[in-house]
């Protein structure tokens, strides 16, 4: 059974290579909600535009082969996608349902291609399951998912009144 792990915020700003300081009071305003493993987090102020949201599951292997703890984290208002972890992840390919596997090749924060990432996230919003396969200098990781909970964590995102399409 998976236990809760968080990766912290600083960690998912740079996944997606923002410039912008989250400060703790922002993070604190903003809203958080938690559905199964996934955790979806917005700033404070729902507007007109996309929402400033992310949704990130966390998932790891402590037995046997290699240890690892990783977290799928998607970006909302840019539609990026990537998994970061421990040890740091060299490539990672992600398959949702039987539709084609996207694939990232970046050592340390592994983002998934632009377009690739955004028909993903489409298909996580009517998935079943999600497979993932990390590598790492240290050895192979793979886990299965149910995007039950991103697809939670869209729900609450209007419920809170943002737009997400």
């Amino acid at each position: 059974m998976m236990r809760s792990r968080r990766f912290p915020t600083a960690v998912l700003v740079l996944l997606v290579g923002c410039v912008q300081t989250w400060g703790a009071s922002k993070a604190a305003a903003g809203q958080k909600f938690r559905a199964d493993e996934w955790v979806t987090e917005c700033d404070s102020g729902p507007g007109a535009g996309p929402p400033d949201c992310s949704i990130t599951v966390p998932f790891w292997q402590t037995r046997g082969g290699p240890k690892g703890s990783f977290a799928l984290v998607v970006m909302l208002q840019t539609g990026n996608m990537g998994i970061v972890g421990d040890p740091f992840p060299t490539r990672a390919v992600l398959r949702i349902d039987k539709n084609p596997p996207i694939e990232c090749r970046e050592a340390r924060y592994c983002v998934f291609p632009s377009m690739q990432a955004l028909a993903a996230l489409k298909q996580l919003k009517v998935g079943a399951l999600v497979l993932i396969d990390v590598y790492t200098e240290k050895g192979g990781f793979s886990f299965s998912l149910t995007p039950k909970g991103f697809q939670a964590g869209i729900a609450q995102i209007r419920a809170w009144g943002y737009q997400t399409e």
